[in-house]
Protein backbone atom coordinates (compact mmCIF):
# COMPACT_ATOMS: atom_id res chain seq x y z
CA UNK A 1 0.00 0.00 0.00
CA UNK A 2 1.42 3.20 -0.98
CA UNK A 3 0.10 5.02 2.27
CA UNK A 4 -2.86 5.75 4.78
CA UNK A 5 -4.14 8.68 3.62
CA UNK A 6 -6.63 11.15 6.18
CA UNK A 7 -8.36 13.41 3.21
CA UNK A 8 -9.98 16.71 4.57
CA UNK A 9 -12.02 17.15 2.18
CA UNK A 10 -14.80 18.23 3.83
CA UNK A 11 -17.33 19.89 0.50
CA UNK A 12 -20.48 18.22 0.13
CA UNK A 13 -22.57 17.62 -2.64
CA UNK A 14 -26.12 19.77 -1.88
CA UNK A 15 -28.73 18.03 -1.75
CA UNK A 16 -30.84 17.76 -5.08
CA UNK A 17 -34.08 19.05 -4.16
CA UNK A 18 -31.88 22.34 -3.02
CA UNK A 19 -30.81 22.96 -6.64
CA UNK A 20 -34.00 21.42 -7.82
CA UNK A 21 -36.30 22.97 -6.03
CA UNK A 22 -39.12 25.63 -6.65
CA UNK A 23 -37.14 29.46 -6.94
CA UNK A 24 -34.19 27.40 -7.07
CA UNK A 25 -31.49 26.66 -9.95
CA UNK A 26 -31.88 23.37 -11.79
CA UNK A 27 -29.69 20.46 -11.04
CA UNK A 28 -27.30 19.19 -13.33
CA UNK A 29 -27.74 16.54 -15.36
CA UNK A 30 -25.24 14.30 -13.64
CA UNK A 31 -24.51 15.97 -10.23
CA UNK A 32 -22.90 13.18 -8.73
CA UNK A 33 -20.00 12.68 -11.69
CA UNK A 34 -19.79 16.70 -11.56
CA UNK A 35 -18.56 16.01 -7.70
CA UNK A 36 -16.44 13.04 -8.33
CA UNK A 37 -14.95 15.19 -11.58
CA UNK A 38 -14.27 18.26 -9.21
CA UNK A 39 -12.51 16.65 -5.96
CA UNK A 40 -10.28 14.56 -7.94
CA UNK A 41 -9.41 17.56 -10.13
CA UNK A 42 -9.40 19.76 -6.87
CA UNK A 43 -6.97 17.61 -5.22
CA UNK A 44 -4.96 16.72 -8.61
CA UNK A 45 -4.76 19.72 -10.82
CA UNK A 46 -5.77 22.64 -8.31
CA UNK A 47 -8.76 23.77 -10.74
CA UNK A 48 -12.56 23.65 -9.84
CA UNK A 49 -15.52 24.62 -12.60
CA UNK A 50 -18.12 26.59 -11.44
CA UNK A 51 -20.24 23.76 -12.18
CA UNK A 52 -18.69 22.16 -8.68
CA UNK A 53 -18.73 25.18 -7.09
CA UNK A 54 -22.54 25.35 -7.80
CA UNK A 55 -23.28 21.39 -6.95
CA UNK A 56 -21.32 22.13 -3.38
CA UNK A 57 -22.27 25.66 -2.75
CA UNK A 58 -18.88 26.74 -2.24
CA UNK A 59 -18.87 30.19 -1.91
CA UNK A 60 -14.64 30.57 -0.65
CA UNK A 61 -12.66 28.76 -3.42
CA UNK A 62 -9.62 29.00 -0.90
CA UNK A 63 -11.16 26.23 1.04
CA UNK A 64 -10.39 24.07 -2.63
CA UNK A 65 -7.08 25.75 -2.39
CA UNK A 66 -6.72 24.06 1.18
CA UNK A 67 -7.43 20.63 0.02
CA UNK A 68 -4.83 20.31 -2.89
CA UNK A 69 -2.15 22.00 -0.79
CA UNK A 70 -2.89 19.37 1.75
CA UNK A 71 -2.27 16.80 -0.64
CA UNK A 72 0.94 17.97 -1.92
CA UNK A 73 1.89 18.32 1.95
CA UNK A 74 0.98 14.99 2.52
CA UNK A 75 2.90 13.43 -0.56
CA UNK A 76 6.17 15.71 -0.03
CA UNK A 77 5.58 13.90 3.73
CA UNK A 78 5.32 10.31 2.25
CA UNK A 79 8.53 10.84 0.11
CA UNK A 80 10.80 11.83 3.31
CA UNK A 81 9.28 8.44 4.64
CA UNK A 82 9.34 6.39 1.61
CA UNK A 83 12.88 7.30 0.83
CA UNK A 84 14.15 7.08 4.75
CA UNK A 85 14.72 10.48 5.01
CA UNK A 86 14.49 12.29 8.71
CA UNK A 87 13.68 15.92 8.20
CA UNK A 88 12.98 17.78 5.07
CA UNK A 89 15.09 21.10 4.98
CA UNK A 90 12.60 24.10 4.16
CA UNK A 91 14.14 24.19 0.91
CA UNK A 92 13.86 20.53 0.21
CA UNK A 93 10.04 21.24 1.13
CA UNK A 94 9.69 23.92 -1.38
CA UNK A 95 11.42 21.49 -4.19
CA UNK A 96 9.42 18.75 -2.97
CA UNK A 97 6.33 20.41 -3.66
CA UNK A 98 6.85 22.30 -6.85
CA UNK A 99 7.83 18.68 -7.85
CA UNK A 100 4.47 17.33 -6.83
CA UNK A 101 2.52 20.33 -8.78
CA UNK A 102 4.42 18.55 -11.93
CA UNK A 103 3.64 15.08 -11.46
CA UNK A 104 0.01 15.74 -10.87
CA UNK A 105 -0.26 17.63 -14.00
CA UNK A 106 0.71 14.33 -15.85
CA UNK A 107 -2.04 12.29 -13.72
CA UNK A 108 -4.61 10.49 -15.83
CA UNK A 109 -8.22 9.30 -14.35
CA UNK A 110 -11.39 9.24 -15.84
CA UNK A 111 -14.64 9.79 -14.39
CA UNK A 112 -17.82 7.85 -15.42
CA UNK A 113 -21.14 8.33 -15.59
CA UNK A 114 -22.79 8.06 -11.93
CA UNK A 115 -25.33 4.80 -12.27
CA UNK A 116 -28.76 5.56 -9.59
CA UNK A 117 -29.05 3.15 -6.70
CA UNK A 118 -32.25 4.07 -4.97
CA UNK A 119 -31.06 7.50 -2.96
CA UNK A 120 -27.54 6.90 -3.64
CA UNK A 121 -25.19 6.84 -6.76
CA UNK A 122 -22.18 4.79 -8.09
CA UNK A 123 -19.48 6.47 -9.83
CA UNK A 124 -16.69 4.38 -11.65
CA UNK A 125 -13.25 6.32 -11.87
CA UNK A 126 -10.82 5.13 -14.15
CA UNK A 127 -6.98 5.89 -13.29
CA UNK A 128 -3.87 5.17 -15.66
CA UNK A 129 -1.18 4.98 -12.31
CA UNK A 130 1.85 6.78 -13.36
CA UNK A 131 5.22 5.20 -13.13
CA UNK A 132 7.59 7.97 -13.16
CA UNK A 133 8.53 7.06 -9.42
CA UNK A 134 8.43 3.86 -9.45
CA UNK A 135 10.66 3.78 -12.02
CA UNK A 136 13.31 5.63 -10.27
CA UNK A 137 13.27 2.89 -7.44
CA UNK A 138 13.22 -0.17 -9.74
CA UNK A 139 16.02 1.65 -12.32
CA UNK A 140 18.34 4.19 -10.75
CA UNK A 141 18.11 3.96 -6.99
CA UNK A 142 20.56 0.98 -6.36
CA UNK A 143 23.18 2.85 -8.53
CA UNK A 144 22.42 6.27 -6.96
CA UNK A 145 22.67 4.55 -3.34
CA UNK A 146 26.24 3.67 -4.32
CA UNK A 147 27.02 7.12 -5.52
CA UNK A 148 25.93 8.59 -2.25
CA UNK A 149 27.56 6.14 0.12
CA UNK A 150 30.94 6.82 -2.14
CA UNK A 151 30.08 10.76 -1.57
CA UNK A 152 29.58 9.93 2.41
CA UNK A 153 33.22 8.73 2.65
CA UNK A 154 34.63 12.00 1.69
CA UNK A 155 33.25 13.67 5.20
CA UNK A 156 30.35 15.77 4.22
CA UNK A 157 27.89 16.73 6.81
CA UNK A 158 24.46 14.91 7.26
CA UNK A 159 22.72 18.34 6.06
CA UNK A 160 25.08 18.16 2.56
CA UNK A 161 24.25 15.01 2.52
CA UNK A 162 20.49 15.40 2.63
CA UNK A 163 20.89 18.07 0.46
CA UNK A 164 22.41 16.02 -2.24
CA UNK A 165 20.59 12.95 -1.54
CA UNK A 166 16.73 14.77 -2.36
CA UNK A 167 18.56 16.73 -5.07
CA UNK A 168 19.58 13.74 -6.74
CA UNK A 169 16.26 11.76 -6.41
CA UNK A 170 14.23 14.96 -7.34
CA UNK A 171 16.56 14.96 -10.86
CA UNK A 172 15.91 11.30 -11.67
CA UNK A 173 12.02 11.55 -10.87
CA UNK A 174 11.99 14.84 -13.29
CA UNK A 175 14.17 13.04 -15.88
CA UNK A 176 11.83 9.94 -16.22
CA UNK A 177 8.71 12.98 -15.98
CA UNK A 178 10.45 13.62 -19.56
CA UNK A 179 8.85 10.45 -20.58
CA UNK A 180 6.02 9.57 -18.43
CA UNK A 181 4.43 6.08 -18.00
CA UNK A 182 1.26 4.30 -17.25
CA UNK A 183 0.50 1.14 -16.22
CA UNK A 184 -2.66 -0.94 -16.87
CA UNK A 185 -5.79 0.90 -15.82
CA UNK A 186 -7.43 0.49 -12.55
CA UNK A 187 -11.24 0.78 -12.27
CA UNK A 188 -12.43 1.76 -8.49
CA UNK A 189 -16.18 2.23 -7.59
CA UNK A 190 -16.91 5.36 -5.23
CA UNK A 191 -19.90 5.67 -3.33
CA UNK A 192 -21.65 9.00 -3.31
CA UNK A 193 -24.54 8.51 -0.59
CA UNK A 194 -26.76 10.48 1.00
CA UNK A 195 -26.89 11.68 4.79
CA UNK A 196 -30.23 10.68 6.00
CA UNK A 197 -29.86 13.75 8.89
CA UNK A 198 -29.47 16.39 6.69
CA UNK A 199 -29.96 15.39 2.90
CA UNK A 200 -26.40 16.22 1.87
CA UNK A 201 -24.16 13.68 -0.29
CA UNK A 202 -20.47 12.40 0.58
CA UNK A 203 -18.35 10.13 -0.29
CA UNK A 204 -18.61 6.88 1.59
CA UNK A 205 -15.54 4.69 2.36
CA UNK A 206 -12.03 5.07 1.58
CA UNK A 207 -12.37 5.28 -2.37
CA UNK A 208 -10.46 8.42 -2.36
CA UNK A 209 -7.73 7.01 -1.02
CA UNK A 210 -8.10 4.05 -3.18
CA UNK A 211 -7.93 6.32 -5.77
CA UNK A 212 -4.36 8.26 -4.75
CA UNK A 213 -2.72 5.08 -4.31
CA UNK A 214 -2.98 4.23 -8.09
CA UNK A 215 -2.69 7.89 -9.31
CA UNK A 216 1.00 7.92 -8.43
CA UNK A 217 2.45 4.59 -8.07
CA UNK A 218 5.85 4.12 -5.99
Amino acid sequence: MKKTLSFLFVILLLAIPALGGCGEQEAPPDFAQIYVQGILDTLYQGEYTEEFLTVTDTEDPAELEAEYLAGLDTEVNYFAYYFGIDELSESAKTDLTALYRDLYRLSRYEVLPSVPLEDDYIVDVIVEPLDVIDRVVKEDLESFAFEMKSASSYGITSDEYEQQYVEGLIERIREKMETPGYREPVTIKLEVVRNSDDGLYYIKGNGLAEIDEQVLRY
